[in-house]
């Protein structure tokens, strides 16, 4: 049988969305899914597996309960995107602007509940969701340890993939971060990265492409795979 997915959105530019509905027809084919561009959704319902996208404000109490109230009926939860993943360029904001001057802090939806996956992206790869689903399925995907990791921290950004893999004299060479960045935030200089300070927002994408920082990520974490038979790897 099909998993019942749904696909929740809980703010933000609706770039995370939009990116999931390029791969809506395929996601169809393997999963039961349940969003709001489908219709009505009921978050008081059982789900195999529910995806979140956007950052979660903590200005606002119903959210944070939307959140919880989906995680308690959810048997595996991924967070999609940078915002609802590790924060992202939502980490920056202050506050003070219309049309709510009142939404000053906001948070991944790690910093409320316990998250099982977490794709970083602004946005994703679709293509990614429909992996990450299939591996749950089979217990078969080397994206469900990365994700698994991922989910453990709070951020992520190139200065992590500095700290971590350049500055250390870890860095291959593979250019995968640069070609990564949504923001061309990240450069090859002398075979190695570099990273364009004032144009970093803090998605953490080069950081779940890099092929030695996952494994350095992997290796700290020790992440456990959750599948859908609720066995752990």
């Amino acid at each position: 049988m099909k998993p019942k997915v749904l696909i929740y959105d809980v703010g933000g530019c609706e770039g995370c969305p939009t990116s999931i509905l390029r791969e809506l027809n395929r996601l169809m084919n393997i999963a039961d899914i349940h969003s709001k561009h489908l219709g009505e959704v009921n978050i008081d319902d059982n789900y195999d597996i529910a995806v979140i996208t956007g950052p979660l404000c903590i200005n606002v109490p119903e959210k944070i309960e939307i959140v919880k109230k989906i995680r308690e009926n959810s048997k595996i939860l991924i967070a999609y995107g940078s915002c609802s993943s590790v924060g992202g360029i939502t980490l920056f904001s202050r506050g003070g602007q219309d049309p709510k001057p009142e939404h000053r802090t906001f948070q991944p939806i790690s910093a409320v509940v316990d998250v099982d996956y977490s794709i970083p992206g602004c946005p994703p790869a679709p293509t990614t969701l429909v992996s990450l689903i299939n591996g749950l399925k089979t217990g078969k995907s080397p994206l469900l340890q990365i994700f698994a990791a991922i989910a453990k921290v709070r951020k992520l950004s190139g200065f992590d993939l500095m700290d971590e893999v350049v500055l250390s004299g870890l860095c291959v060479g593979c250019g995968a971060c640069v070609l990564s960045c949504p923001t061309h935030a990240l450069q090859m200089i002398e075979k190695r990265s570099d990273l364009i300070v004032e144009k970093c927002i803090r998605c953490g994408t080069c950081c779940s492409r890099c092929p030695v920082f996952t494994r350095i990520l992997i290796y700290q974490q020790k992440p456990q795979v959750k599948l859908l038979g609720g066995e752990t790897e």
